[in-house]
């Protein structure tokens, strides 16, 4: 390892070790903390968080960087860290710790309303809170403007998708959503066609037991990682050991826990099979949220509502939930997997509808961002906007603008990633079955080789941007028309 990257190690670990304890603090917060705790631990966020921006205001660390920045004998995956860097130290340059603080107690409490405000359907209590973090949130954007000519969703965009914004994503958009909207009748009509194995009821302490089993057969390592409960599920990155993740269990819908489980599995296979030079050059968590998104869907669409993966899929609900599974004929099962039907709520959507809740969401959180669009009034342009591509009445805010925690905590530009993901997975899918055959091995149950490609020909190269990561994983541009192509095989 070059001697300029190594004066960046003490100042890399301190980092990490105060991440990881966020980390650990934050899935206490939503998972098992009890409501009276949430403050104190929400605050110590807060407070570890800021410790961790400070290290890029320290002097000796700006020097090491300097030093780093001019280092050509630096590997790729250095210079990746180096630029990560660069950014971070840029931003915090602009910044006062004292503003950053009162930018993290105000994400924080915006966050723990939104609990509440979900749990009792009460936007109107929240909103003040909101507006409080939408203001944090815009300011950060603002500071991390690549340019000055950049506008403050832009900036946003680019937080998440280095090089990402509003121009690339409304051409992209524009053809997916009028595909999804003109199609979306044909395909409702052509599913009558099949016949839909009920869903019965399943009680939350089976369904338990059934995702820790259903993480075993996608290859997620349970001795490296956690899974719990929460109000919206999450994975998140501690260490190469430790991979956590969430689901949220419905007893009258077992399906929500199961594409919960193979989506936020998906995201922790990912963390799990990061080499180990990633880790020890700090370039192991340097992807970008639609990279990360790419390996969860893939997981959770691709892989997880196939025709293969069914055979292997039915057996452990035959295991776990009994009778209904063993008279469930297997193209019934398939498609009550498959069912496309409108939904108010976007993690319980079908793979047909999603990228329309992502572009719902797209739309609105540009206006927030940019300043035309006031908090208040954005529940009135989701509910116009769900009745408008997916003709549905919104009859709560709890199913509707509360529904997801991304803005609660100030991650506005996230949303784009999850539809960027399903279009950078249907082009890594095609590049896959030149190599694997992936029906044969899902069909019996054996993911391995699956997570095993990816490990080699994905992942290895996550630190680079999104668009030359998907260059030399496929060899291909991002485009919509994959994406639609392979919802036409399986749809039409």
């Amino acid at each position: 390892m070059a001697n300029s990257f190594e004066g960046l190690i003490p100042f890399l670990k301190k980092e990490r070790r105060l991440n990881h304890l966020i980390s650990i603090l934050n899935y206490d917060v939503q998972t098992v903390c009890p409501k009276n705790g949430i403050e104190e631990e929400s605050n110590l966020i807060s407070f570890y968080a800021s410790e961790a921006a400070s290290i890029k205001k320290d002097p000796e660390f700006l020097e090491a960087l300097a030093k780093a920045k001019i280092d050509s004998s630096l590997n790729e995956r250095q210079k990746a860290v180096v630029h990560n860097l660069s950014l971070e130290a840029d931003f915090m340059a602009k910044v006062d710790m004292e503003e950053y603080s009162k930018w993290n107690e105000a994400l924080q409490k915006s966050n723990e309303i939104w609990r509440l405000a979900k749990e009792h359907d009460d936007f109107a209590s929240y909103l003040p809170y909101w507006e409080k973090a939408i203001e944090a949130a815009r300011q950060i954007a603002d500071r991390r403007k690549p340019n000055p000519g950049c506008s403050t969703y832009d900036s946003c965009l680019n937080m998440y998708e280095e090089g990402n914004d509003v121009k690339t994503l409304d051409a992209i958009f524009a053809n997916l959503k009028d595909y999804l909207i003109s199609r979306l009748p044909e395909v409702m009509e052509k599913q009558k066609e099949k016949v839909k194995g009920k869903v019965p009821y399943i009680n939350a302490d089976k369904q338990r037991h059934f995702a820790r089993d259903l993480l075993d057969l996608i290859g997620f390592d349970l001795d490296s990682g956690a899974l719990s409960e929460s109000m919206h599920p999450f994975t998140d990155y501690f260490s190469p050991s430790d991979s956590r993740i969430t689901t949220e269990i419905d007893e009258n819908d077992y399906r929500g826990n199961l594409f919960s489980v193979i989506h936020e599995g998906g995201h922790a296979i990912e963390f799990q099979n990061l080499g180990k030079p990633q880790h020890e050059d700090y370039s192991a968590m340097l992807c970008s949220a639609a990279i990360c998104e790419t390996h969860s869907r893939f997981y959770e669409n691709i892989l997880g509502r196939s025709d293969a993966f069914a055979y292997p899929l039915q057996k452990l609900c035959q295991k776990h939930f009994g009778s209904p599974f063993y008279f469930m004929k297997h193209d019934q099962f398939v498609a009550s997997l498959n069912e496309v039907k409108p939904n108010l709520i976007r993690c319980d959507a079908d793979e047909f509808t999603y990228c329309l809740h992502i572009i719902i969401r797209y739309e609105v959180e540009k206006g927030i961002m940019n300043g035309t669009l006031s908090a208040k009034d954005a529940p009135l342009l989701w509910n116009k906007k769900y009745k408008e591509y997916l003709g549905l009445d919104v009859p709560s805010d709890k199913v509707g603008i509360l529904q997801d925690v991304h803005w609660s905590d100030g991650s506005f530009g996230y949303f784009p990633s999850y539809a960027l993901g399903n279009l950078y997975g249907a082009i890594i899918y095609e590049r896959m079955k030149e190599e694997l055959d992936i029906d044969g091995l899902l069909r019996t149950g054996n993911l391995i080789p699956i997570r095993e490609w990816f490990a080699k020909n994905d992942f290895a190269y996550n630190y680079l941007p999104a668009k030359l990561w998907l260059n030399k994983v496929t060899g291909k541009e991002v485009s919509a028309e994959q994406f639609i192509a392979y919802l036409e095989r399986k749809y039409s």
